[in-house]
């Protein structure tokens, strides 16, 4: 079993993947998913875990999101399936249309569609390949953005089943990892193109920084996982103040006019996080509060955004989620 042999990993990633697996994945003959661009970072992953399956503990399995978003896109996938031929790893594609999502903008687009197709897996465990650059990444992006606490938490190491095994690894312990296997990976043009807001990011923005702070990477990563400790905290508040009820909708509107403003906030922010949808800008989340708190019962405060509506009706809040058709799976090319 993985748990048994992590003492004997001196390298950076398969210790960190392995201790990872060792915490969380406990069950025997567990089907592993690596979301797999085929890039450096899956790549990555992908090969560690499958030098770490050898003991026969857990099956992996991969699966490719094509956007369709580069001319390159069908070579990438071929380029995939090779690789995981070649490990003897089981892949699948499955193709995304980001030009019936481009009101969301591109970026945001590709990152939910990707990872509602690797959600739709029967996957036991969702392995993801973000190191800590792209916490850094995700936790100034968000700041960014005028982002709460939540935001600044950034990327978690482990939610649900979603694993990320590399999210304290520098991106440079994941190229020694490949240099040292002879690894060849795909290198997407796109990534270097500074109008998307990561990628200016990553290249504008962050070595600058890194010029005086050396260890910003590391250092971003250390400050989201303490966000995300703050987060956790707020979420058990949330279930405090929920008292015996079941945090699910609708709930009845006194509950919220019996907090403080703050603590009300709190309350629906975590609400709409266990529906695993975001919450409203703060603005707008502050006002639909502030209506909850104080319109009469002839007044039916609502709020609709891309995902879900919220609404008072017959003094209580009610939840509804939208149906979305996200994405559909294809044959691997060959």
């Amino acid at each position: 079993m993985v748990a048994s042999r992590n003492n004997r990993f001196t390298e950076p990633v398969l210790r960190a993947v392995a201790s990872a697996l060792s915490g969380q994945v406990t069950q025997a003959g567990s089907v592993l998913l690596v979301g797999y661009s085929g890039g450096l970072d899956s790549t990555v992953l992908l090969h560690a875990l499958h030098h770490l399956a050898r003991g026969g503990s857990y099956r992996i399995a991969a699966r490719h999101v094509h956007h369709g978003l580069s001319g390159q896109a069908d070579a990438w996938a071929e380029s995939c399936v090779r690789f995981c031929a070649a490990l003897g790893v089981p892949l699948d594609v499955v193709r995304v249309n980001i030009a019936n999502h481009k009101e969301e903008g591109l970026e945001a687009a590709a990152r939910r569609l990707r990872h509602a197709a690797l959600a739709d897996h029967p996957a036991d465990w969702i392995l993801l390949a973000h190191h800590a650059d792209d916490q850094a990444e995700t936790l100034l992006h968000n700041l960014f953005r005028g982002t709460g606490v939540r935001g600044a938490a950034a990327m978690p190491a482990a939610n649900g089943r979603l694993l990320r095994p590399l999210l304290a690894l520098a991106r440079s312990d994941l190229q020694e990892y490949a240099r040292t296997r002879c690894l060849s990976w795909i290198e997407d043009e796109s990534n270097a193109d500074p109008r998307h807001t990561r990628n200016f990011l990553r290249t504008r923005v962050l070595p600058v920084i890194a010029d005086r702070f050396p260890q910003v990477s590391h250092r971003l990563a250390s400050a989201a996982r303490r966000f995300g400790e703050a987060e956790c905290l707020l979420g058990q508040l949330a279930l405090i103040d929920l008292g015996e009820r079941s945090p699910q909708f609708p709930l009845p509107l006194y509950l919220f006019r019996e907090l403080q403003d703050a603590r009300a906030r709190n309350l629906l922010r975590a609400l709409l996080g266990w529906q695993l949808v975001q919450a409203p800008d703060e603005p707008r989340l502050a006002e639909f509060v502030r209506q909850l708190r104080t319109a009469g019962n002839d007044r039916r405060p609502r709020i609709e955004l891309r995902d879900y509506l919220l609404w008072c009706e017959s003094g209580s809040l009610h939840f509804q989620r939208k149906v979305r058709r996200l994405a559909r799976p294809c044959e691997p090319s060959s």
